[in-house]
């Protein structure tokens, strides 16, 4: 195709062309910008507005236990706290049994017949609690077991389901061992 334009014309269709383009870019440019403005806006208005929320009640919080508490206070209190707890550890020491004892008496006392696959311990405020889970060889095994776990005098109550008797071999079994460490008081004399 033949060029019909002068070059004087043709300069300034091109620069008309880039006018339109930048006039465009620059209106596209514009809406992109507004709409983010007014998609961020909102978020940004919610979050200041709880962070002054937040402010106002940390500044209540103060004002109510008398302007904050200092980090040597509160280091101070972990302390006498600590002090605390160990002298209750103490004082709870001498009634409560010790579970790694307690594991390891039973460990050591059972016959190669049984086989002990969990041991629960539980500690409530006045009785503690051994739960044995294993398996027995045989029923002879299984009752020896429970009759030595019945003469240690540590334990108040011992106590096998009759159901684990059932089957003659391989008998999976559970044994509670129960132990009070508040002596019951019996009727008291008026």
């Amino acid at each position: 195709m033949i060029n019909i334009f002068a070059t004087k014309e043709k300069k300034k269709i091109l620069n008309k062309y880039r006018i339109r383009l930048t006039i465009v870019s620059l209106i596209v440019t514009d809406l992109l910008i507004t709409a983010n403005l007014v998609l961020f806006m909102s978020p940004y208005l919610l979050s200041t507005s709880k962070y002054n929320n937040l402010e106002k009640e940390l500044a209540t919080l103060e004002e109510v236990y008398g302007g904050g508490v200092k980090e040597k206070d509160v280091s101070s209190q972990v302390v006498d706290i600590n002090n605390k707890i160990t002298l209750l550890l103490k004082a709870s020491a001498k009634t409560q049994l010790s579970p790694y004892q307690v594991i390891s008496d039973i460990l050591n006392n059972k016959s190669r017949k049984i086989k002990i696959y969990g041991v629960t311990y539980d500690s409530v405020v006045n009785q503690e609690r051994v739960v044995i889970t294993g398996e027995a060889l045989d029923r002879d095994s299984l009752s020896s077991f429970f009759e030595e776990l019945k003469k240690d005098t540590r334990f108040t109550d011992v106590t096998l389901p009759i159901s684990s008797y059932v089957k003659s071999e391989n008998i999976e079994f559970s044994v509670v061992l129960e132990r009070n460490t508040k002596p019951t008081s019996k009727n008291k004399t008026k």
